[in-house]
């Protein structure tokens, strides 16, 4: 069986979930949702995720949204196909990697996130016409400050990887995320060689599969007008 993975390429969490399934032999089908023109509002698709976000799955009659929860399911449900570094079966190492992704989303994807919803998304869904205040930006630097400490500091440490000794989806969480940022030219891993040799050490890693996967996202950043 065929799982479908609904996504949109410009979202960080589906090019995160294509590249932890291509390093798998779950078989699977893509399905562009094209958030900018409301595709994941339709009936047809709160069917498959009453949340109307990207991604989501479809297994068999099985269908649900998450990105977290849908790793937790594929790497449970087809562990005989998933190479158990991505999401171990032990548990304690489990455990690490579970640690990162509660972090996750109020960690580095709430840090990253923030900041680049006020540089580039306000003004690009207005236009142009509107602007984050400097307030908001002096406040989203330093929260992206503060997230990326801990990145550095609580997760990474003086270790090759976010949650263990090999890569894991933890890893390409983290990258996916801070990739995002760079569309206006931010450097997040900027003053941080630690963290910038983290991220360089991903890309080696997952290549060609993660620029296979981050094309759509380089198109933007090539074509995207300050």
């Amino acid at each position: 069986m065929v799982v479908k993975i609904y996504i949109d390429m410009l979202s960080q969490p589906c090019r995160s979930l294509i590249i932890f399934l291509k390093n798998t032999k779950i078989p699977f089908e893509l399905v562009t949702v094209n958030l900018r023109d409301g595709s994941h509002m339709k009936p047809e698709y709160k069917k498959i995720t009453p949340l109307c976000t990207v991604p989501a799955i479809q297994d068999g009659d099985f269908s649900m949204g998450e990105t977290m929860a849908i790793i937790r399911y594929l790497a449970t449900k087809y562990s005989d196909l998933v190479p158990d570094h991505w999401y171990p079966k032990d548990l304690e190492k489990r455990a690490r990697v579970d640690e990162y992704m509660a972090f996750h989303h109020t960690g580095t994807r709430g840090g990253c996130g923030r900041i680049f919803y006020s540089e580039i998304v306000i003004p690009m869904l207005s236009g142009g016409k509107e602007h984050a205040s400097e307030e908001k930006l002096k406040n989203d630097e330093e929260n992206l400050t503060k997230q990326l400490d801990k990145l550095e500091h609580a997760f990474l440490q003086d270790n090759a990887w976010l949650a263990g000794d090999d890569i894991s989806v933890a890893d390409v969480l983290a990258v996916s995320e801070m990739m995002q940022n760079t569309i206006n030219g931010r450097d997040v891993t900027e003053g941080r060689p630690k963290l910038r040799a983290f991220v360089d050490r991903v890309k080696t890693r997952l290549n060609p599969t993660f620029d296979e996967t981050h094309a759509v996202l380089y198109e933007f950043r090539a074509n995207y007008k300050k």
